[in-house]
């Protein structure tokens, strides 16, 4: 039974790396796209199964740094939401409103702490409005505990396929249990996205 086999998965990622829980998904890509179906719809599978039209839907608007955009980004467009860029605090502050879904951003050189759009910036702007940031940490080695989630991270996704070396076709993401147990809606063997 695949909704026990996942409970079981998740259950155990957490007791292996730390976080609250664990998904696997069909790569890195499937993984994000999977979390941002889940912050649109907030779990309802009724909203779920209308993605990509998005029409009437609250949640609609994806918050990325411009030091964020990236070919991979299109597992968060492929949603149907609006993307808004940022490049400073004040845009950030600026752009989150009733219509943001989430945060998304990519782990890096601009990420890192000290930058003037780090995690811990972009985490400490969005906390008081209960948005989440999803971190792509595709290429890099997980560290247990998670970096980016002691920074603020809601989710952090990785590659199954780089850096962790597993099968090319296979995804790991990590953090807060509700949010990935309506991504994993998103998921086969579910009818979503």
């Amino acid at each position: 039974q695949y909704d026990e086999l996942a409970e079981g998965v998740g259950k155990k990622l957490a007791e292996l790396t730390g976080a609250e829980w664990g998904l696997i998904s069909a790569g890195c890509a499937a993984g994000i796209k999977h979390v941002t179906a889940a912050c649109v719809t907030g779990g309802n599978p009724e909203k779920l199964i209308r993605i990509p039209d998005l029409s009437g839907m609250e949640k609609t608007q994806v918050i990325i740094p411009r030091y964020s955009r990236n070919a991979y980004d299109h597992a968060v467009r492929n949603i149907g939401v609006e993307i808004v860029m940022v490049e400073t605090a004040e845009e950030l502050a600026q752009a989150i409103n009733e219509k943001t879904a989430m945060i998304y951003l990519v782990s890096g050189h601009n990420s890192e702490k000290g930058q003037p759009l780090s995690l811990a910036v972009i985490a400490g702007v969005a906390a008081p409005h209960a948005v989440p940031i999803l971190v792509d940490a595709a290429a890099e080695n997980l560290t247990i505990p998670n970096v980016h989630l002691e920074q603020g991270a809601t989710v952090v996704t990785y590659s199954g396929g780089k850096a962790i070396c597993g099968p090319q076709c296979a995804g790991l993401v990590l953090g807060d249990k509700d949010l990935l147990m309506s991504a994993w809606q998103a998921s086969s063997p579910h009818h979503g996205p």
